[in-house]
């Protein structure tokens, strides 16, 4: 289904798309970067609404959000396509099935997918008693126009919003976003721009900017850094990363996750252990009060620990939080101390997401 995008100008050859930092201009009957956006004499269309490569529900801390209605189901939705094109994507089946030619082979499998509505998306969520839904997967800058038609119906639910991103967005689309979105993980994915056109295919500044604009607004926002070995774990970059958070605010939680070796990047070792650890504590030296550790098995930092007085406020089990010490209002049950996030009215979590907890999915191109 072709959708006309909002968020364009035209200019006498082409038309400019102001979804994403790449502000791609794109001649007629030709795509943007991400290959869903299409110059169609003269008007920019999405050229995949409604086409749902992925969906389930999911933890909330899958995401990862640790501090957004934890114990919650958000339901998952994707479209294909990517604005970048990370080496070692583990969603590349679906987020690089435009641009790589070895996974041409799904382009028939999406093509033969019946458009899924939004309304349809809404009544999923509400049936399998999320709270939430996510933009998620691939990147939600690609769906741009399906993702705002589906919050607007969202809210309208009492179902919160939230943005899984690689934070590659413009002053504009992040200006429409504020109005629908209340949480967003984002992709901090190195601390240099050199890094981020090898790897990725962008650059950093646009990335901190949202980070910045998004807290400004309100929104409740976690970052997440996949520490790989060789290309972002060096002492002065984590530093640096550690020193920008904390400017931003202390409280941003940060997951700090290992490498696994994925799509162009097989041939890249796990993150050694020890490199999670120092990250970890760098973040901590660096006054971060909210530093997780994923993708490591045992000896993760899951738990919540409140920065005052120390005490455990959310103890996890895998993605299980067993059991939450904050008040309705976000306060430490121990202390009285703020937490920074969303948390439930009560510990209780319902009988519809524990029947739930393996989730609901009708496609998964995820891992092809």
């Amino acid at each position: 289904m072709l959708k006309e995008i909002k968020l364009f100008t035209t200019e006498k050859e082409y038309v400019v798309c102001h979804i994403c930092a790449h502000e791609c201009k794109i001649r007629e009957d030709k795509f943007g970067i991400c290959h869903a956006k299409k110059n169609i004499k003269g008007v920019l269309y999405d050229t995949n609404y409604g086409i749902v490569v992925a969906q389930s529900n999911d933890r909330i801390e899958k995401k990862p959000l640790f501090h957004f209605l934890p114990g919650s189901f958000s339901y998952s939705v994707a479209s294909p396509g990517c604005n970048f094109r990370c080496n070692g994507c583990l969603n590349a089946g679906i987020s690089q099935v435009y641009k790589d030619e070895n996974y041409k082979l799904y382009l028939d499998k999406i093509n033969s997918i019946q458009e899924t509505m939004p309304d349809k998306i809404i009544e999923r969520a509400l049936r399998v008693g999320a709270k939430s839904i996510s933009y998620t997967y691939t990147e939600p800058a690609v769906f741009f126009e399906y993702s705002l038609d589906t919050m607007e119906k969202a809210l309208r639910e009492g179902l919160k919003n939230v943005f899984v991103t690689n934070g590659y967005l413009t002053d504009m689309s992040i200006n429409i976003l504020k109005n629908y979105i209340d949480a967003a993980n984002i992709d901090i994915k190195f601390f240099n721009d050199r890094s981020y056109r090898k790897m990725c295919g962008g650059t950093l500044s646009p990335v901190l900017n949202t980070i910045e604009k998004m807290f400004s607004f309100g929104i409740h926002i976690e970052l997440t850094t996949t520490i790989i070995e060789g290309h972002n774990d060096s002492e002065e970059e984590l530093r640096n990363l550690a020193k920008y958070i904390a400017q931003v605010s202390k409280d941003i939680p940060w997951h700090v996750l290992r490498f696994i070796p994925y799509y162009k990047m097989k041939d890249i070792k796990e993150t050694d252990l020890s490199s999670i650890k120092r990250a970890y504590e760098i973040g901590k030296t660096h006054g971060l009060n909210y530093v997780y550790t994923g993708n490591l098995g045992e000896g993760e930092h899951i738990n919540t620990v409140c920065p005052s007085c120390e005490n455990t406020v959310v103890e996890r089990i895998g993605l299980f939080p067993k059991d939450i010490k904050i008040t309705p209002e976000g306060s430490c049950g121990f202390c009285g101390y703020r937490i920074y996030g969303a948390f439930n009215n009560n510990n209780e979590f319902s009988d519809v997401l524990r029947s739930n907890f393996l989730g609901y999915s009708d496609y998964n191109f995820v891992k092809p």
